[in-house]
């Protein structure tokens, strides 16, 4: 059986949740954004009561919060913590101009379910197998009215579903307005990136409200502006075989950067990074069972990384 009947198979057993998008879409390294429409503006995961007890059942290291009141560009800059915890910062988030990111909602089942629902969808779409998009994270956004998520970038596929409010997402091609360190990655490297005016004449902006899609590309840049109501959104992440040895080959770079060895971007140079590849597997080996361990992953990234936040 071909990849695409596997896929039509898979999908047509699954809920439709897509709708409005292209006739096929193109999940390569390098396409272009899109938007499309989904049917999640009223599911109950995603009220602010859900939102709430999901930031109190996960680990402590899987809520990431600030100020939302922020400049487009925070490179090399302080974000302000707002002094909250995590309910009462979602219990607040009419008034206390806060942003929120909930990491690794699949780890809570119903949550896992509908992520391997749109997935699934989206491979399908793509004409291509489930089993193609590997590696699935969801992720849930809270946002205060007129808070900005400012300037980054994501190293995976990545789609951003606008559940209630609006907002307004730019992205721009990684390809002009990064460089080779900028999408590098390590636990200790901050994701945001240097924006600057000469940009904009690349950017693409969409305007997302309740039911919106938008398919950010692998790698592009991107901040996003809430518009003047409470915003909740859902990340919808995964990888396929092409990026997830890019993100491998990323990580492997930034080591070798930081003991003064800078390395081309990935993609440059098959033949080292494929052993760039065998290093990181090798590496990743040692080091997964402290990722896996919610104590031992805490205390190296409040003792060694210093607090470092990622932002998805």
């Amino acid at each position: 059986m071909t990849q695409a009947a596997i896929a039509s198979k898979t999908a047509s057993a699954a809920t439709r949740h897509f709708s409005a998008h292209p006739t096929a879409i193109n999940m390569q390294v390098g396409m272009m954004p899109f938007k499309m429409r989904h049917g999640l503006a009223d599911n109950p995961l995603f009220s602010l009561e859900a939102m709430t007890d999901l930031a109190s059942a996960l680990p402590r290291d899987k809520v990431d919060y600030n100020l939302a009141n922020l400049p487009v560009d925070v490179a090399g800059k302080h974000v302000p913590f707002n002094g909250l915890s995590p309910a009462n910062t979602i219990k607040s988030i009419e008034t206390c101009g806060s942003w929120m990111v909930l990491k690794s909602m699949e780890s809570v089942p119903a949550y896992n379910a509908l992520l391997d629902e749109l997935v699934d969808e989206i491979a399908h779409l793509s004409g291509v197998a489930a089993s193609t998009f590997d590696h699935r994270v969801a992720y849930g956004f809270v946002t205060s009215p007129g808070g900005v998520t400012p300037f980054h970038l994501d190293s995976e596929h990545n789609f951003l579903l606008q559940i209630a409010g609006t907002k307004t997402i730019t992205i721009l091609p990684h390809q002009a307005t990064t460089t080779a360190e900028d999408i590098e990655i390590s636990p200790a490297k901050s994701r945001y990136i240097e924006y600057r005016p000469a940009f904009s004449t690349l950017a693409q902006t969409f305007e997302l409200s309740a039911g919106d899609a938008v398919c950010v590309p692998f790698n592009d840049p991107h901040y996003v502006e809430n518009g003047d109501s409470v915003s909740v959104s859902m990340g919808v992440t995964f990888h396929d075989l092409t990026t997830w040895h890019r993100r491998k080959v990323a990580t492997v770079n930034h080591m070798l950067r930081s003991i003064g060895l800078p390395q081309e971007r990935p993609g440059l140079r098959p033949g080292q990074d494929k052993m760039k590849a065998v290093a990181y597997d090798a590496f990743n080996a040692v080091i997964k069972p402290v990722r896996d361990n919610q104590t031992a992953r805490q205390f190296v990234k409040k003792h060694l990384l210093r607090g470092a936040a990622v932002t998805p």
